[in-house]
């Protein structure tokens, strides 16, 4: 799926193509469809310089009656965007890394729109899981998202049959998990019975509440299931340097009350200060050094777990991190926050080969937790993001209580794409209380495509008021051009 100079690919299919002159990326989503894939059991991203190992995994898979989608066509361009689709489509998601691969942009993106859709991602490789060359081709974000995994090594070149049963084994566990849930869902969807007393209900509501705060930090669910190796293996080379009675079973103080005891807040410099003195060396190791992804995952924490405020709380520390008495819990719980933005950041950017089956697809896996990291980028720095991500909560049709006040903010962005992508959200959304503030743009805009996007939400969004705005408008306009005429 991922490109490379030597790659080459299987089926036909349209692309996703650059938006048109004028209309944003984002915006032109609403009208245009990612090529279609088969759904499949199986969708394998590979970079061409492992074609061969890739052959032999989908002809045992093939063997064994699995569906696999593998994109092996000449046309990279065209298949991009059939890529994603398929990733969306399967079950499960399988990863031949190596070097080309983890350096393969496309490769990347792939295994980013796989983490943001919960699919089981199973990586494959022939090199040692600490193999130099694959570590530095490696970037941060490949680290963090695959570390936790259970990899299949084919390093025994005598021996293929081994691993290829563990990870036939492996997917098929993992099919039926995702079958017998999905048979469950329309059970679980039945209204329950009256049972269980108010108390039991009121805690799972805010248990509910709290989760829901944490819930940018569970998008995957092989995420979720999976021991964290990447943390015990750099706990263990780094050293206890941190060992307290934080660490003593049933006595399991937090980092801030190591760090902060006696305190309900602090000043975010010095709760920065603390975080870095305690976990500086895992960050270290964790993003190869790199200084300004450090800076990136601290701005990051401070903005979503403090809400950007200079001064932190202990209530927001305690909401996000949880109360399960867990060794380094909120680092972990950082490590997967920064995990999530950057593959969101990664699936929706425009040079993105998956963006547009993401975006075609959100409705599949608008979690809440996606629908969180969506809200996030409508404050992105690049008003690219911005339009993106307001299309593609239009596009999902969930979490409407928190979106449609965003979306009405952002009619307001200093970037005229970012306000056309509001404008045609709202209208997708039909609605009704943003009518006025599309009347505004409609009526007070300054550039046309803006003032275009703003009339067809009017009319999507229907109903008394909107029409009401549109024929007293366009009555003005006609008066005022008769008079000039």
């Amino acid at each position: 799926m991922g490109t490379g100079s030597s790659r080459r690919r299987e089926a036909a299919g349209g692309g996703a193509g650059g938006a048109s002159s004028g209309q944003s990326a984002g915006a032109s989503a609403l009208q245009r469809s990612a090529p279609k894939a088969p759904t499949c059991d199986v969708a394998i991203s590979y970079h061409g310089d492992d074609i061969a190992l890739m052959r032999y995994i989908q002809g045992e898979f093939e063997s064994q009656k699995l569906t696999v989608f593998a994109d092996v066509a000449e046309d990279t361009d065209k298949e991009e965007g059939k890529s994603g689709s398929a990733i969306v489509q399967a079950k499960v998601f399988v990863l031949i890394l190596s070097p080309s691969s983890a350096e393969c942009k496309s490769c990347n993106r792939e295994v980013q729109l796989a983490y943001i859709s919960d699919k089981p991602i199973f990586p494959v490789t022939v090199r040692d899981h600490e193999d130099p060359e694959l570590q530095k081709a490696m970037d941060f974000g490949l680290k963090l998202t695959l570390q936790p995994m259970d990899w299949i090594f084919f390093t025994n070149v005598d021996d293929k049959a081994t691993p290829m049963k563990e990870l036939t084994a492996g997917v098929r566990q993992q099919i039926k998990s995702i079958e017998e849930e999905e048979a469950g869902t329309a059970g679980a969807n039945q209204p329950a019975s009256n049972t269980g007393s108010s108390d039991a209900k009121v805690v799972a509501v805010e248990s509910v509440t709290v989760e829901q705060r944490r819930s940018r930090v569970t998008m995957n669910r092989t995420a979720k299931l999976v021991t964290d190796k990447s943390l015990v293996r750099a706990e263990s080379e780094i050293g206890d340097a941190t060992a307290s009675a934080d660490h003593v079973p049933g006595t399991a103080r937090t980092f801030w009350d190591r760090h902060f005891e006696g305190h309900d807040t602090v000043q975010w410099e010095q709760f920065k200060n603390a975080f870095l003195e305690e976990y500086g060396a895992k960050l270290e190791s964790l993003v190869s050094s790199d200084q300004d992804t450090i800076k990136w995952i601290l701005k990051l924490t401070q903005r979503e777990v403090f809400d950007g405020k200079d001064t932190t709380s202990k209530t927001s520390f305690l909401d996000f991190r949880g109360r399960r008495p867990e060794r380094d819990l909120f680092f972990k719980r950082i490590s997967q926050l920064a995990l999530e933005s950057y593959s969101m950041h990664g699936v929706f950017s425009m040079d993105s080969t998956v963006r547009l089956a993401a975006v075609e697809n959100l409705g599949k896996f608008s979690s809440a937790a996606v629908i969180e990291a969506l809200l996030d980028l409508l404050d992105d720095p690049d008003a690219n993001i911005r339009a993106v991500a307001a299309i593609s909560l239009g596009r999902t049709g969930a979490g409407q209580a928190k979106s449609i006040p965003r979306l009405i903010a952002g009619l307001a962005d200093s970037d005229r794409l970012v306000r056309e992508a509001c404008c045609l959200s709202l209208g997708h959304l039909k609605s009704a209380e943003a009518v006025p503030h599309i009347v505004n743009r409609w009526r007070n805009d300054f550039i046309s495509h803006v003032r275009e996007a703003a009339h067809v939400a009017l009319k999507n969004i229907g109903g008394e008021e909107a029409g009401r705005a549109i024929h007293m408008t366009e009555v003005l306009t006609k008066e005022i051009r008769d008079l000039t005429s």
